[in-house]
């Protein structure tokens, strides 16, 4: 019977069943089982349960964090997986949190101090389970428009939250993170996240190698700590006096074009020289300059143009120029990413601490994300973006079927390649210890 053209003698029915639509984040909740996160939670917060009734931290904090996963951006979309029942018994679970039930977790101080905590040891663990020794270090702010009334005016001069993230390059994991009012400037708490960076590092018997930053970067404390733990910083600087007195004394004969990969970026030339700061540390700093486009009253300058700086002396300039831009397709992507899929951008109260909560769940969400397609689905999942991620894996219908001792996973209607992602991701469950 073709439906779509009889559908008015169609009628519907609510029905409960074992089948659901979203099998793949079913999955995903039990890989997170495997790779230990139900242990860190118990660490964290406790195993504590006042009745058997209530729900525990790693239910509330893998519901909201599956939920976002799967797409929800609003608190209450938590209620779509409750009433999921093929997902809920695909989990084995009794149950799922409500909306209220999470709204609440998520405004509690102390549950989100201790999320931020769980986080940096997921983070460890990625280090650790990975392959790499060395680490790449990126660390960016972004900024979220808000009529809240826990948002504040920024630089921008709009009513902004502002949310301050590093992350492992290598792996896409974001290890640092901090939730601020948009009036906070984007220098603070820098220093501290990189501070942090290195010893989740150290714990993890790993080194952050490379440290990539915009401008704000531009302290004299940062550039220290690289030299001091020997890391190769490669930061964007402030067109500061002190860099624009540098500019002015390049000759012309020393300005260069671009070449390698950039080489089609016509008019775009580069210099080198070098840059002292006030508290003399010395660096190696390239200049990118391009005619200016909108020449006017306040600035007639010919010019733009772009500092970075290094304290690497052997590398070369254009490997030097593809290192720093490099950022611009992880912490940049990231940051793109967990606005756009996960709502972080999005500020479902005027209580600043259920924003904060909000904000940190969508983190660990993205990080359950980059663990499922770095260790468990492997291959070229792992260059996925979520969009695609829920398209090729989670939304896959699917049923957990027992026959005599044997448990089945049906799944429904998908192709060979989705359906090899189940199969390498249940070789993984089996291999990984």
């Amino acid at each position: 019977m073709l439906l779509t053209k009889k559908m008015s003698q169609v009628k519907l029915r609510r029905t409960k069943e074992g089948v659901t639509g979203k099998m793949g984040l079913s999955w995903i909740g039990h890989c997170m089982e495997h790779f230990g996160l139900e242990e860190m939670v118990k660490e964290v917060y406790g195993d504590k349960k006042k009745s058997n009734r209530e729900i525990g931290a790693y239910e509330k904090i893998m519901a909201g964090a599956m939920t976002r996963i799967a797409g929800g951006d609003r608190i209450e979309d938590i209620e779509t997986l409750r009433a999921d029942k093929g997902f809920v018994d695909s989990l084995g679970w009794k149950q799922i949190a409500g909306a209220d039930a999470y709204g609440n977790f998520i405004n509690n101080k102390r549950n989100n101090g201790k999320m931020r905590i769980l986080n940096e040891m997921i983070a460890i663990k990625s280090m650790r389970e990975s392959e790499k020794e060395k680490f790449t270090y990126d660390n960016d702010a972004t900024y979220s428009n808000s009529n809240k009334n826990s948002a504040a005016y920024s630089y921008q001069g709009t009513r902004q939250h502002s949310g301050l993230i590093g992350c492992i390059a290598e792996l896409g994991v974001i290890n640092t993170e901090d939730f601020r009012r948009g009036n906070i400037s984007p220098q603070t708490g820098i220093y501290e996240q990189l501070e942090k960076a290195v010893r989740q590092a150290e714990t993890a018997g790993k080194k952050i190698k490379r440290y990539r930053s915009d401008s704000a970067s531009h302290q004299n404390k940062i550039f220290g700590l690289c030299n001091e733990e020997n890391i190769e910083y490669y930061i964007s600087l402030d067109k500061n006096g002190a860099v624009k007195a540098c500019i002015e004394v390049i000759k012309e004969k020393e300005w260069k074009p671009l070449t390698g990969r950039y080489k089609e970026r016509l008019g775009t030339e580069w210099a080198e020289t070098v840059y002292v700061t006030q508290e003399g540390i010395s660096m190696r700093m390239m200049i990118l300059r391009w005619a200016n486009p909108n020449p006017d009253l306040f600035d007639d300058s010919l010019f733009c143009y772009h500092a970075i700086g290094t304290n690497n002396n052997e590398i070369n300039a254009m490997e030097w120029l593809e290192i720093h831009n490099g950022r611009m397709g992880t912490i940049e992507q990231i940051n793109k990413e967990i606005k756009a899929r996960l709502g972080c951008d999005y500020a479902p109260s005027h209580e600043f601490e259920k924003n904060r909560g909000y904000f940190l769940m969508g983190i660990i969400a993205h990080n359950i994300a980059q663990i499922m397609k770095l260790f468990y689905l492997g291959g070229s999942a792992k260059q996925w973006t979520l969009k695609r991620m829920r398209y090729q894996f989670i939304n896959v219908c699917g049923k957990i079927i027992k026959t005599g001792r044997q448990f089945y996973c049906n799944i429904t209607n998908v192709t060979k390649e989705t359906f090899e992602l189940f199969r390498n991701c249940k070789s993984q469950l089996i291999i990984m210890c």
